[in-house]
């Protein structure tokens, strides 16, 4: 028992450094992506993806009929469920497709936004290429080889940033995200069938109980997943459709800019997590332990970057990006605190899959969803895309003392105390910091290049310096954590 522990740690600490690295490199390289074609696209280019990423992305939560997570949820997969599984996720994807490009016109009808059919029909390909690989993914995900999963990500982020430069340069526009996007999809694909492939492959067979035990799973897991992305875009969907593409693409960058680091940083501990909850998710003891622990090590990276980002954005975005994005500084601010709060109830979904409660992730959503919409719209027309900023962060303040109360507790029993103390030093070290590097710009004489890198490197010092005098064994083990070992 000692000996399995040990091994699962092993492998907790192995996976937690694959896909660190995979994430730091794809972030690096979307970042370079978005500084890069901020200066060579306008605000509208960016909304008008923003709007068809909406609708893109509502679409792929339907992909794969949440059949992925229940693959690695249950463990007693057979080769037969799999080729069933394999080719329904291929059906799902013909269908979305062929529905996508049926609803082309009441897309472009609800956005008064005729242009969008063109770029709705480009991008739908997407929904034919990605289910060859989803089986792939989740069974190396569920036998825990993060490391084929980083190289699938990190040479997709690559081809990815690679195409859509390109086409930016050659003055292609809008099809420069669109086409990022295809080759994102595409790389991803067939990377993941190159490492999949030996070890297992789909055959001619498609049963009906085959799948269902794993539908009654996928089809709760499928509404979370629409649900929570709904709920994630709701604001995006309303501005586009009360303030225009100009408008949604200021809001578009600053989301993008906040968003990174949680999307690239939370799935670092997420996509380890959940095979490992699943593995361990009748010792109650265990459970709280770890997803504690994850809760606290996100906290002490999330935290300085979002902070620290919200503090640096008068500097940063003009100098980096280019003066027409002036309009989303103080987006990127406001939604810094949005970001922040979203970061420590993303890692609740790993729980809430590992203990078989899609369902409790399902009405959770339907609950933000509809308090949201109405924040939203009341918030886009008193104070337009701020407005909107600010009513999303009023709420997620809502939502994280809620989230404890009707998801937490029922999944772990009570623990308040312990569950704020897991993000007590984090806050305490990052504000400083946040609040140090802001007084700085407010001082200081030199011009914007230099006066950034102090930023960033006095911001950085003075939050490694803090931690290590005040919490200094919680930074041995996220250092530990970091460089891929176990103990």
């Amino acid at each position: 028992m000692k000996y399995q522990a040990m091994s699962l740690k092993r492998q907790a600490a192995e996976g937690a450094y694959w896909t660190g690295t995979s994430s730091v490199v794809v972030t690096v390289l979307q970042f370079a992506q978005l500084a890069v074609l901020a200066r060579l696209l306008v605000p509208e280019d960016f909304g008008l993806m923003a709007m068809m990423m909406v609708v893109i992305g509502f679409a792929q939560a339907f992909a794969d009929m949440g059949i992925s997570n229940a693959i690695i949820h249950r463990q007693d997969t057979t080769d037969e469920h799999l080729s069933s599984l394999y080719w329904l996720n291929i059906l799902a994807g013909i269908v979305l497709f062929f529905l996508l490009v049926a609803t082309a016109p009441a897309i472009v009808a609800f956005y008064a936004e005729p242009r969008l059919a063109e770029f709705i029909l480009v991008t739908a390909p997407i929904f034919l290429i990605a289910p060859f690989g989803q089986v792939y993914q989740a069974l190396l995900q569920k036998k825990l080889r993060f490391r084929e999963l980083a190289v699938s990500e990190t040479s997709a982020a690559a081809v990815s940033a690679a195409v859509a430069i390109t086409a930016a340069m050659a003055g292609l526009g809008i099809y420069a995200l669109i086409f990022g996007q295809l080759a994102n999809t595409a790389c991803r694909t067939v990377v993941l069938i190159g490492y999949g492939w030996p070890d297992w492959r789909p055959g001619w067979r498609f049963r009906r109980r085959d799948l269902d035990n794993y539908l009654s799973f996928g089809l709760f897991q499928m509404g979370e997943r629409s649900i929570t992305f709904l709920s994630q875009r709701v604001d995006q969907l309303l501005i586009g459709a009360l303030l225009g593409a100009q408008a949604l693409g200021y809001y578009y960058l600053a989301f993008n800019l906040v968003i990174l680091p949680v999307t690239r940083i939370n799935p670092v501990l997420t996509r380890v997590a959940f095979p490992m909850f699943a593995r361990i998710q009748d010792d109650a003891a265990k459970l709280r332990h770890g997803f504690m622990t994850m809760q606290r090590v996100l906290a002490a990276v999330n935290f300085p970057l979002l902070l620290g980002l919200a503090a640096v954005a008068p500097v940063f975005i003009p100098l980096v990006l280019g003066e027409q994005w002036a309009p989303s500084i103080v987006l990127v601010q406001i939604l810094a605190g949005v970001a922040l709060l979203r970061s420590t109830g993303n890692p609740v979904g790993s729980l809430l899959l590992a203990k078989g409660r899609a369902d409790l992730g399902f009405y959770w959503n339907v609950w933000i969803v509809l308090t949201q919409i109405p924040a939203v719209y009341i918030g886009a027309t008193i104070a337009g895309t701020w407005g909107v900023a600010g009513a999303l962060l009023l709420m997620q303040v809502g939502y994280f003392w809620s989230s404890y109360l009707f998801l937490v507790r029922r999944l772990l029993g009570p623990c308040l105390r312990s569950y704020l103390a897991t993000f007590g030093p984090a806050l305490l070290t990052a504000g400083v910091m946040a609040f140090a590097v802001a007084g700085l710009a407010q001082v200081a004489t030199f011009e914007a290049y230099p006066l950034l890198i102090a930023q960033v490197g006095i911001g950085a010092l003075l939050y490694a310096v803090l931690n290590w005098l005040l919490y200094r064994d919680q930074t041995l083990s996220i250092m530990r954590l970091v460089l891929g070992k176990s103990a």
